[in-house]
């Protein structure tokens, strides 16, 4: 057996250049003895050498190809050992002097490049997730991250990492990456495995007997010291809220479950203990004023819903925190409530106050009731008459006519006139004897009529959401509902007794905010009015005339919408006739009655809803309105000038209604700020000012 060991000697100049490197025998005879295919060693002994010379002898050794950057420059490598070492040894020490010249190895395929370790993490570190290896070369990992969140880590480990190192965590992984030296990450490893233990995993139940869970966790929130919210990956895992502790209230079973490490867990749990002792007193009674709810509407509302907590609470919530001493009592001259109640359900109910005693939106309804009505009417009648000297023989009278024959005839037998003529052409003409008997009359009667109107109403009303309103325009008209003339003995005792009705225009409306910026509108529309008296209609009373529409309906907010409409188109024809006589053709028109009738009637409508959230859109609104009613103040004449037409004009802003027309002279406004009574002013200085 041969045993061959080879020493690199290494000779330097004065300026610290390599000069020699020679391989040597052993010269130890004691050498313990191995085969001849033993792996070849060597010794490495240098002082001062150059660090280009120093790569090169370990390519030869180690049979590695390596590229020099340019920037790799040092000619103080100095290195002591008295080891034999092999090959991959070698590589070792020879890593190890890079790093500490400041230098680093980054394998890239066949070829290791030797560049300064600042620029070697934008190389092509390699990925080992080996978790055996070791040494000094630069490798990038990642550490998979399984209780606690990454971004903790990252502060604790920051500074174990070299400035040329990287170190990042990854939240939706929940990982670190990590390049730096391979025995650096090893001990980074240890540390977070020592950290992301499992016991912060742990959960405990903790049943509570007197205190309620929910104050005990706010009590425990309160105490403990907070962090940040948990973000990324922590957050979707649930990360402890304060430190390695979470605290989580079930309040069904009035039980406490804490979930961390068993030091944190075990100060809670004594803490729990001290906490969950019968409670000291039965109740408190706060007053709590009401800004715009109704305290009554309110009062009860929270009374169901206190009553409803303790049957969904069961038998052991009840004990644990009995609800059944609530008092809730409603003060309507301050609006407010007065509430007396466990703690816990004390803070239930003035958070559910707080939720309802908000400032509610308005909406202004506006209505338009659009009616266009025509009436075209033709009276066309003749009546005849033929007598005898002593009495008539016959003829055609029609009282549908306006004025019948009839009648002329009895004028004129007495010789005079009580009634008027009616309306329309009206020509006559006969005949009379010697003794001024009639032997024949005729009776021509013709009325055309025609009437339109165009009817527009535009009733509005502004109310609160989910608040009934009612606008009335019109008049209370007395309607006879009962009479009597006299008593069953005789005796004159009339009287009569009457009920008064609403006629005119009338709107209810409750508006309801049913989204953003849809509103549903429960709402009754009524248009009536009294009728005039109807020629063939015979009544008791009066006649009134009434449309109405009842309805829900959906409309967005300043959207107009119609809501229903009467078209009525009425044709009536009345005809009057001397039987076989009236229907001859053309000479049949002398012995019959014609009445024609048209009337047509178009009623629609509108609805405009517009929501008004906060003041300001209010107060714009209301500026708008009045300006269209100023705006009635003047016209443009025929210079096209623009000339006031209302001798007391309405003041030009809507906030002056309510000061007067006069502004206070500053004198005057002065004297009063200043405390003087006007009675301490001069007489002369008062008519002055």
């Amino acid at each position: 057996m041969k045993v061959i060991h080879t020493s690199l000697a290494v000779l330097c100049c004065a300026a610290g250049a390599l000069t020699l490197a020679l391989p040597v025998q052993a010269q130890n005879p004691a050498t313990p003895v191995v085969s001849d295919n033993a792996e070849k060693t060597w010794t490495v002994n240098i002082r001062n050498a150059d660090i280009q010379a120093f790569v090169g002898q370990v390519a030869d050794m180690t049979g590695k190809n390596f590229v020099v950057d340019p920037r790799v420059r040092a000619r103080d490598v100095t290195v002591i050992s008295r080891q034999q070492l092999t090959s991959s040894e070698v590589y070792e020490l020879f890593l190890a002097v890079l790093q500490v010249h400041g230098y680093a190895a980054v394998p890239s395929g066949e070829i290791i490049k030797i560049v300064p370790n600042t620029t070697a993490k934008q190389g092509s570190l390699p990925l080992n997730q080996d978790a055996n290896i070791s040494g000094e070369e630069l490798i990038t990992r990642v550490i998979s991250i399984d209780n606690s969140p990454a971004e903790e880590l990252v502060p604790v480990l920051r500074p174990l990492v070299p400035q040329y190192g990287h170190l990042a965590a990854v939240s939706s992984a929940n990982a670190l990456i990590i390049s730096d030296h391979a025995d650096n990450i090893r001990r980074m490893e240890a540390i977070i495995s020592h950290l992301d233990g499992s016991e912060a995993e742990e959960i405990q139940i903790i049943p509570l007997r007197n205190a309620w869970v929910g104050d005990v966790v706010k009590l425990i929130e309160t105490l403990t010291p907070q962090q940040a919210p948990a973000q990324g990956a922590a957050a979707r895992r649930g990360a402890p809220r304060e430190g390695r502790i979470s605290v989580i209230a079930d309040e069904r079973t009035n039980r406490l479950i804490i979930k961390g490490d068993s030091v944190m867990r075990r100060r809670v749990a004594e803490l729990v203990r001290d906490l969950d002792v019968p409670p000291s007193r039965t109740g408190s009674a706060q007053v709590l004023r009401l800004n715009y709810a109704d305290a009554e509407a309110l009062a009860e509302l929270l009374n169901n819903f206190a009553d409803a907590t303790v049957k969904a609470e069961g038998s052991d919530k009840a004990t644990a925190n009995p609800n059944s001493n609530v008092s809730i009592q409603a003060d309507t001259s301050l609006n407010a409530l007065v509430i007396r109640a466990e703690p816990a359900m004390m803070d239930d109910l003035a958070s559910v106050v707080r939720q309802l005693d908000v400032r509610r939106a308005q909406v202004l309804i506006e209505a338009a009731i659009v009616e266009v009505s025509g009436n075209k009417g033709l009276d066309l009648a003749v009546q005849w008459a033929v007598g005898g000297s002593n009495s008539m023989v016959g003829g055609s009278n029609f009282n549908d006519a306006g004025l019948s024959l009839n009648d002329i005839l009895g004028y004129a037998v007495s010789g005079s006139v009580t009634t008027t003529l009616p309306s329309g052409a009206v020509i006559g003409g006969g005949e009379t004897d010697s003794k001024g008997n009639l032997r024949w009359g005729g009776l021509l009667t013709a009325l055309a009529t025609s009437s339109n109107v165009n009817l527009l109403s535009t009733p509005s009303i502004l109310t609160l959401d989910n608040q009934e309103a009612t606008f009335i325009v019109g008049q209370n008209v007395p309607f006879v509902t009962g009479t009597s003339t006299n008593t069953g003995s005789g005796i004159n005792n009339p009287f009569q007794t009457i009920q008064r009705e609403d006629v005119g225009i009338t709107l209810t409306v409750t508006p309801t905010l049913a989204g953003d910026g849809t509103v549903k509108l429960q709402l009754e529309q009524e248009a009536s009015s009294v009728q005039a008296s109807v020629d063939g209609v015979n009544s008791v009373d009066l006649i009134t005339n009434k449309r109405s529409i009842k309805t829900t309906v959906l409309a967005d907010d300043g959207q107009t919408i119609v809501l229903g409409g009467l078209i009525q188109d009425d044709v009536r024809r009345v005809t009057s006739k001397v039987p076989l006589l009236g229907d001859i053709p053309l000479l049949g028109a002398l012995f019959r009655s014609t009445s024609d009738k048209v009337e047509k009637r178009n009623l629609i409508v509108f609805l405009r809803p517009t929501i008004l959230q906060d003041s300001g859109r209010l107060v714009a609104l209301t500026r708008e309105r009045y300006m269209g009613i100023t705006a009635l103040q003047f016209s443009v004449n025929r210079r096209g000038e623009l000339e006031r037409v209302v001798s007391q004009p309405l003041p030009k802003d809507v906030e002056t209604l309510f000061t007067g027309r006069t502004d206070v002279p500053a004198e005057l406004r002065e004297y009063l700020e200043r405390g003087r009574s006007l009675e301490a002013v001069p007489l002369a200085d008062r008519a002055s000012r």
